[in-house]
């Protein structure tokens, strides 16, 4: 039996999820506020379907799903380069899509980055947990039973709207992975740090090992003049975490309130999306830069997806 207004998962990829950009305000209470890893390519997602830029999309990581849409709808994905089809027929991402009841997609292999967003102009029927749809699987809440979606899963869609279509503009793709340079803002205790005079030599692999909690570095391992404990401290999405290993890891969408490792600096706000993005084994390097720079370049991209797209950001 066809459920109507549905999505039905006819092969799970390797980590689908759902998230939105909600769950604000409840990292006092130790819980994470998950949603997308690329928060940019999320908002452009949302952007190509006339929604609200918080609003709940699947976060496709390395190969995705297939799925049967069992209602008339719109699409879009947005994110890495991947191998996707519409009924056996190659599509294309950054744009709108129109869907037919019975249509089925295909979401292979991500190409030249890690994940791809898929959203729906209609409205995911899903209960919210602390005011989000994000899935956080380590406690299993939001999303479709707290986990990350299986085959057989099905997904209930209420609010169907049409929205006209749209196109990503060229000026706001980006994906040039190969060493990638990262702004970083100098952290509390950088004063710790004690091989780290030049720079534009040091450079880091992104591990293997890395997840939603946290993208761990390896190939250069920073020394601390100081391993004294320090008290545990509040730590954000972006925040880069020395442990005794030397070894970095940048919190990431799934991470802890507070941490008691050493804070080395904090990413740039606008450089974690695409960070987020770098494939294992791909090199990064980092840049110093200064809290007034940082917030300029914030400005910047603000200000540009206002005047282009009519999106205000800073709200």
């Amino acid at each position: 039996m066809i459920l109507k207004n549905t999505i039905e998962i006819l092969r799970e990829g390797v980590y689908t999820s759902i998230q939105d950009l909600r769950r604000t305000g409840f990292k006092k209470y130790g819980v994470p506020k998950s949603g997308p890893m690329d928060e940019y390519s999320h908002i452009l997602t949302n952007w190509l379907l006339d929604k609200k830029i918080i609003s709940e999309l699947l976060e496709i990581t390395y190969y995705g799903p297939k799925i049967k849409i069992n209602f008339d709808t719109k699409i879009a994905l947005y994110g890495s380069k991947c191998e996707v089809k519409l009924n056996n027929n190659k599509i294309e991402t950054g744009k709108t899509i129109s869907i037919k009841s019975g249509d089925v997609l295909d979401i292979k292999k991500c190409i030249n980055a890690n994940r791809v967003y898929l959203g729906f102009s209609a409205k995911m029927k899903l209960k919210k947990t602390f005011n989000s749809k994000s899935t956080y699987d380590k406690i299993q809440i939001g999303g479709l039973n707290g986990k990350k979606l299986l085959k057989n899963d099905i997904i209930e869609f209420d609010e169907l709207k049409n929205c006209k279509s749209k196109k990503i503009p060229s000026s706001f793709m980006r994906f040039n992975n190969q060493n990638m340079i990262i702004r970083v803002i100098k952290g509390i205790h950088f004063d710790r740090v004690n091989n780290y005079d030049n720079e534009d030599e040091i450079k880091f692999k992104i591990s293997p090992n890395s997840d939603r909690m946290g993208l761990r570095l390896i190939d250069y391992k920073i020394k601390l003049n100081d391993y004294s404990e320090i008290e545990s401290t509040v730590v954000t999405k972006g925040s880069i975490q020395i442990p005794k290993d030397g070894n970095p890891i940048i919190l990431m969408s799934d991470s802890q309130s507070t941490g008691g490792y050493p804070i080395f600096g904090n990413i740039c706000k606008i450089d974690i999306s695409k960070l987020s993005q770098v494939k294992p084994n791909q090199k990064i390097k980092f840049k110093f830069i200064s809290l007034k720079e940082s917030n300029k370049l914030i400005e910047y991209e603000n200000e540009k997806f206002k005047s282009k797209l009519n999106l205000d950001l800073s709200s």
